[in-house]
Parts: C-alpha cells; sequence; structure tokens
C-alpha cells in the first residue's frame, strides 16, 4: 500500500512492478505533483476575487443550512465539525490562495458519510472555481438528501414508507427556503424581501445582503446578541429599502415640458430654451447618461421653482436636499458600518425616502459646500454623485456596495459660480439665470404672485375685490425691495393682502362685509412705513464727475464718480481714492490716471505741471457699499479728464467698459442689468464697448426704444461722443 499525505496532491502515473515477485518487491511509478492552473491571477484580478469571494458566502450560507438540517440525524461529533466552520468563517483571510483552499479541504472532509468517489475529483480538479462549484452541488445534494430523509410518508402515520409510495414523486420545497425555516421571523422576512430584489441587485450588492442574513441567522435573535444584531439589521433593512427595482413612468413630451415652464414662470426664455435643450436626450434615450444641470443665479429668481416645474413636467418624483454648510464627507458618503451610530450619506437617504431610482433630485446651494475641513473634503466626495461616467456605480460607505444614479436628473443650484470647485463645475451643464428687470417683475407680481396670495389667505374664496392701482406694485419694487429676483416682494404682497383679510373679517363682524378694496401708495405707506430704498435719479454733471454703470446681484444702477484737484503744500504727487474701493477698481483708477497725463504731456504741458504739484482727490459716493471691478475704468478716465480740461460731460450720458494703457476700450458684463439701470435713472445716451453689442439681445425692446447707444473701441471715441464739440 502506498499512502501519501501532506499538503500537497500527487498523480502516480505508469506504475510497473519488478519481475522479482518476493514480497519485498516494489512498484515504480512517475509521482507529478498536482498544481493550479496560474493560480495567483485569480487574486490579482478583482472580479475574480469577488467571484470567490460570492462562492464562499454561498458554501457557507449552505453549510448553515446543513447544519440545521443534520440536528437530531448524525451525531454530536459531525455535526459539530459543520458548525466549527462556520463560526471560524470570519477568521479566514480569503485574499489569499491557500486559506480558500484549507476551507474547501475542510469543508469537504466535515460532510458526514462522504464516499471517496465524490472526494475523488476535489483532487484532480486543477481549478478553484471547478472546485467551488462541485462544492456547492455536493452541499446542495447533501441538503436535499436530509430533507427527504425527514419528511414523513404522508400515506400512513408510521413514517415508514410503503411500496407503493416508494416512487411517488413529491413537491419539493425550495433548498434554500428550508435554511431559514427554523429562524427568527424578521430574519425569515428579510430573506423573502431579498428574493424578490436579488435578480435586480449589483453582485456586490448580493454578497452583501447575503453577508448580512448569514450574520443575522449565526447570532440566532436579538436576544443572544444585542449590540451586533440591530446593527446589521438596520444595515440590511435599509440595502432592501433602496428602490432596486422601483421607478416612475417618465413622460416623453418635450412640448409638455416647454408649456410647464411657460405656465409657471415669467420670462426666462434663453434658460428655458436651455433647460429643454438638455432634457431633450433624455427622453429620447431614458436609459442613456444624461447630462448634470446646475442653474446659477441670485436668491429669489426661481431656480428651486425652475427645478420643480421639471418634475412635474417629466411626472417625475422630487427630492430637494440643500448641502449650504456641509463640512463633513461622511454627510454625502455616510459612515463604515462596523462605526457605532453609522449612517448612511443624504444622497442614498434621499434616495431611499423617495422610493424610486429615477426622481429629481435638487441639489440647492452647491456654491456653500463646505470645503477641506478636518472631516473630508464634502465638494470632492460630490464629484462621483455628479459624473455621468461614474455615478452608475456610487458607492456609499454604509451600503458597503454600489447602487446605481445615473437615472437620476439631478438639478444643482448656486448663487455665485466661482465658489464651486472647477472639477465640479467641469462635471455640469451651467445655466445662469439673470436677475428679473422691473418690467418683468410688475408682470410677475400680476400674473403669479397676486393670484396666489389671493387664494392663500381667503380673499378668492370669499368673492374679495383687490383693485391695484397703477402705481402701487412699481412703488413696492423701487422703494421696499433691493433685490435680483421676487422674493421679497412676494413677502409685501402677502404682508399686505393679510392686512386686508384682517379688514374684511372685521367689517364681516361689525354687521356688511366689506367685498372691495383699494391698494394705493397711501395705504402701502401706512403698511410699510417711510420708502426705504431710493433709486437715482439722472442729474447734469459738473466738471471731474462722470456717470458710471453698476452691475451687483441684486441688479444695475448708475454710479456717480467724482475728482476735484487740491493744493499739496507737501510738493509731491497725490493721488488720494475714496468710497470703499476694492483693489481692481484701484488698479483700474491708475490706468486712467496715467492716461490723462500722457494726453496732458501730448496736448497741454501747463496743465501737467500743475497736476505733478497739486494733489488729486477721486471718490465714489455711498462709501459704506464696497465697489470693485475693471468696468469703471472708461467713467474714471472721463471724470480726470473732464477735471484736466475744465470742462464738464454731456448731461444725461453714461458709460462703462475697462480700458487698457493702449487706450483700448474692453468688454465688460452686466450688459442689461446696466441698460435697464440707465433707462430708469433717465439717462439718454450709453457708451458701450465695441464689443458687448451682441448683448443686446435679452435687453427688452421698450427699453432699448429709449436708450441711445454708442460703442467704441478706443478712449478717444468715447472722448468724442461724451463731451459736447466746442463752437
Amino acid at each position: 500500500m502506498i499512502f501519501i499525505a501532506g499538503e500537497c496532491r500527487a498523480e502516480a502515473a505508469s506504475p510497473f512492478r519488478l519481475k522479482d515477485n518476493s514480497l519485498n518487491s516494489y512498484w515504480i511509478t512517475t509521482v507529478t505533483l498536482i498544481q493550479d492552473e496560474n493560480p495567483d491571477a485569480l487574486f490579482v484580478d478583482s472580479g475574480s476575487k469577488k467571484r470567490i469571494r460570492a462562492d464562499l458566502i454561498k458554501v457557507r450560507h449552505l453549510l448553515q443550512r446543513l447544519y440545521n438540517e443534520g440536528k437530531g440525524v448524525w451525531e454530536f461529533p459531525s455535526n459539530d465539525a459543520v458548525k466549527y466552520l462556520i463560526d471560524s468563517f470570519e477568521n479566514y483571510d480569503f485574499g489569499d490562495k491557500d486559506a480558500v483552499d484549507h476551507f474547501v479541504w475542510r469543508s469537504l472532509a466535515a460532510i458526514p458519510e462522504l464516499i471517496q468517489e465524490n472526494k475523488q475529483p476535489f483532487i484532480e480538479s486543477t481549478n478553484l472555481f471547478e472546485r467551488l462549484t462541485m462544492l456547492i452541488n455536493l452541499l446542495k445534494a447533501q441538503i436535499e438528501v436530509l430533507v427527504n430523509y425527514k419528511k414523513p410518508d404522508r400515506s400512513n402515520g408510521t413514517g415508514m414508507k410503503d411500496g407503493k409510495d416508494s416512487d411517488q414523486k413529491y413537491s419539493k420545497p425550495d433548498p434554500e427556503d428550508a435554511a431559514f425555516s427554523n429562524v427568527h421571523p424578521a430574519i425569515k422576512n428579510f430573506w423573502k424581501r431579498f428574493k424578490e430584489i436579488r435578480d435586480f441587485m449589483p453582485e456586490d450588492a448580493k454578497t452583501v445582503a447575503s453577508e448580512d442574513l448569514d450574520r443575522l441567522v449565526s447570532y440566532g435573535d436579538p436576544q443572544s446578541n444585542t449590540h451586533e444584531w440591530p446593527k446589521f439589521k438596520r444595515h440590511l433593512e435599509f440595502i432592501l429599502d433602496l428602490p432596486w427595482n422601483r421607478e416612475t413612468e417618465q413622460a416623453s413630451d418635450i412640448t409638455k415640458v416647454t408649456q410647464t415652464l411657460e405656465e409657471d414662470h415669467y420670462g426666462l426664455t434663453h434658460v428655458k430654451e436651455k433647460i429643454g435643450d438638455s432634457i431633450a436626450p433624455k427622453l429620447l434615450n431614458p436609459s442613456g447618461r444624461g447630462q448634470i444641470i446646475c442653474l446659477i443665479g441670485p436668491p429669489g429668481v426661481g431656480k428651486t421653482s425652475l427645478a420643480k416645474s421639471v418634475a412635474r413636467a417629466l411626472n417625475r418624483k422630487l427630492i430637494r436636499e440643500s448641502l449650504g454648510g456641509i463640512t463633513n464627507e461622511a454627510q454625502i458618503r455616510g459612515h463604515d458600518v462596523t462605526y457605532v451610530g453609522s449612517q448612511p450619506g443624504e444622497i442614498l437617504r434621499e434616495i431611499k425616502r423617495c422610493g424610486v431610482k429615477n426622481p429629481v433630485f435638487v441639489i440647492d446651494e452647491i456654491d456653500k459646500l463646505g470645503r477641506h475641513s478636518m472631516a473630508g473634503d464634502p465638494s470632492s466626495a460630490m464629484l462621483e454623485v455628479l459624473d455621468p461616467e461614474q455615478n452608475y456605480s456610487f458607492r456609499d460607505h454604509y451600503l458597503g456596495c454600489s447602487f446605481d444614479l445615473s437615472k437620476v436628473m439631478f438639478i444643482a443650484t448656486a448663487n455665485v459660480e466661482d465658489d464651486i470647485i472647477p472639477p465640479l463645475r467641469d462635471r455640469m451643464d451651467v445655466i445662469r439665470l439673470p436677475g428679473y428687470l422691473e418690467v418683468e417683475k410688475i408682470e410677475i407680481a400680476k400674473r403669479y404672485l397676486i393670484p396666489r396670495w389671493m387664494e392663500e389667505v381667503g380673499l378668492t374664496k370669499n368673492n374679495v375685490q383687490v383693485n391695484w392701482s397703477e402705481d402701487s406694485v412699481p412703488l413696492i419694487i423701487r422703494g421696499y425691495t433691493n433685490e435680483a429676483g421676487v422674493r421679497n416682494l412676494d413677502r409685501n404682497i402677502a404682508n399686505i393682502l393679510r392686512k386686508i383679510a384682517g379688514k374684511f373679517l372685521k367689517s364681516q363682524k361689525e354687521g356688511e362685509a366689506e367685498k372691495v378694496f383699494n391698494i394705493d401708495n397711501a395705504m402701502i405707506g401706512e403698511i410699510f412705513g417711510p420708502v426705504k430704498f431710493f433709486k437715482d435719479k439722472a442729474r447734469p454733471t459738473k466738471v471731474g464727475v462722470a456717470v458710471g454703470l453698476a452691475w451687483t446681484e441684486v441688479g444695475g444702477s448708475i454710479l456717480y464718480i467724482q475728482s476735484v484737484l487740491y493744493p499739496n503744500p507737501i510738493g509731491k504727487k497725490v493721488f488720494a481714492r475714496t468710497g470703499m474701493q476694492g483693489d481692481v477698481m484701484k488698479e483700474a483708477d491708475e490706468v486712467a490716471m496715467s492716461l490723462v497725463r500722457m494726453r496732458l504731456e501730448e496736448t497741454n504741458r501747463e496743465i501737467s505741471k500743475d497736476w505733478r504739484r497739486n494733489g488729486i482727490h477721486l471718490h465714489i459716493p455711498e462709501g459704506a457699499i464696497h465697489k470693485d471691478g475693471p468696468s469703471a475704468g472708461l467713467t474714471v478716465f472721463a471724470s480726470l479728464y473732464s477735471l484736466a480740461i475744465k470742462q464738464p460731460l454731456r448731461p444725461f450720458v453714461a458709460m462703462t467698459g475697462e480700458i487698457d494703457l493702449a487706450e483700448n476700450v474692453l468688454p465688460v458684463g452686466g450688459i442689461r442689468e446696466k441698460i435697464v439701470a440707465a433707462e430708469r435713472a433717465g439717462i439718454t445716451d450709453v457708451i458701450l464697448p465695441k464689443a458687448n453689442e451682441r448683448n443686446l439681445y435679452d435687453v427688452p425692446n421698450s427699453v432699448k426704444e429709449k436708450v441711445h447707444f454708442h460703442f467704441v473701441e478706443s478712449v478717444q471715441e468715447a472722448v468724442a461722443i461724451a463731451f459736447p464739440k466746442p463752437e
């Protein structure tokens, strides 16, 4: 007899016996070690490692079922060997081939009453996947034998089978269900739910859910493991609650999208067109990866409202999550389940609450997302969420597996584009929303805000008529709000109509209900008090004064720039600047001053000497308001040049534009808002950079009809227009 023992397997080939037939004779054979085919490659490739891990979890799961079914059938030592393997599963390092093989051989040895014919294929196999598959099939067969052995005979009550029934076929229960027949009711429920959705889950999600089920089965019940049971119960519950296979049926009519946006929002024509263009590919190919939309604009212009309209038009559920102030990466990606008090991230938590995998997800205030805190970088964590090339397999740390976010329509909103980190901004289709003009705000108030609040406070229901004078809404906009949007306008209209509702109730109680109310300027003054904001009106300018155009996030305004020459006893050149000017604006002042000095050196050296002996003071009124940017360069030049030649500018002329030392006038931003502010202030002529001529397309025609535009490329052209021609 030849007996080979050890860690290796060997094959004996071509044995032959020596001619000597004595008892001391022996056999000669060629012995070859049996080695697996390319074993190291299996533990380098991530796909192979995941498959091995999944198969091992199946083996453990089947061993648990074998143990449950073997109770009362096998003697104690046999079943105890199976139990030992189950309990020691977590101690194995399955990233190593020897550990995997060791577990396979131990599992094979633990199966009771197994004959050599069943074991021989394992010894001969040179493929780890093949051995795992054979072990899984062998365990399933053993479980089926046990289930049939324990099944009582249905033809008599003795438990013995009649010959008549020996060939009878019974409807066999699912072997997988049998493993959960004697477990806690909560685990049974989890198993039932897992079976319903596992076909829709990716492989790594199935693996994680199976591991949780195995853990709960091994724990037994909540009383036997009060610490681990609740933790993994919550984890498995969260996985099963996610909408792996649930989604709403999306409307595919682009006309409905356009119509809904038109019904819900006044103006914003170009914004609506861009939103429609971004949505159209998703309607043509719902399974495709859509573009992430980012709406950028000042507060109150309707960014979140537009997103809600998109959700309604597409018949999708809406999720709104504000990320302002989030400084912890774990709030986006979640905490690992092993930590005490671990929670999923906000993204998957909201998806779970929503209940479908294709909602419209509005991410508000993305520009206010915290950066580089001690708890990670939440801005960088959002890169995977908002990248169409990655979010089909988004990994939440708490979930421990991938979840497909590619069917979610993300719409982000922000106030300031520069506050969004560049890598995040590059992943989104940026759509900029300008502030509303006064004429647009008036229409919004008449069409949307007033009817909504009439309904809200109950005046419409009680047939109360409210008449607004023609200049009442413009007074509220100009005198009591200072914003790009309509949020404060909405609040003020609500306050007025609440006051009307109170008067109506009082008149009703006094006997005869008053049904008609008139709102005029006097009543608005009673409710809100004195006017809070004053809009500048253009007035004739003096020497050294020029009118510029400014733009802020709340709209445009005119800007007076004043300069004076004063004696300087020190005799040194002094250029004083006041009015809370920023660094960029101060640099524009220096450029304007250099250009004026150059021009004086060429045309009038006496004035140039006078400027060198005296000081110059440049001031911009409203000193408490910070001012910055290069667009005032042309206006500063005009103010200083007026001071130099002692000649005022033409009345009711305003200008904007950046200048350089070559006397070029360069383009600037905010043209729409600046022109509207000029028209409102009574400006008749506006000097603009030639390159900004293309920006007039979205200026209302009613404004363009009242203003004469002059487009210039050089400072010389601007001087010829701004100053009256000598007689």
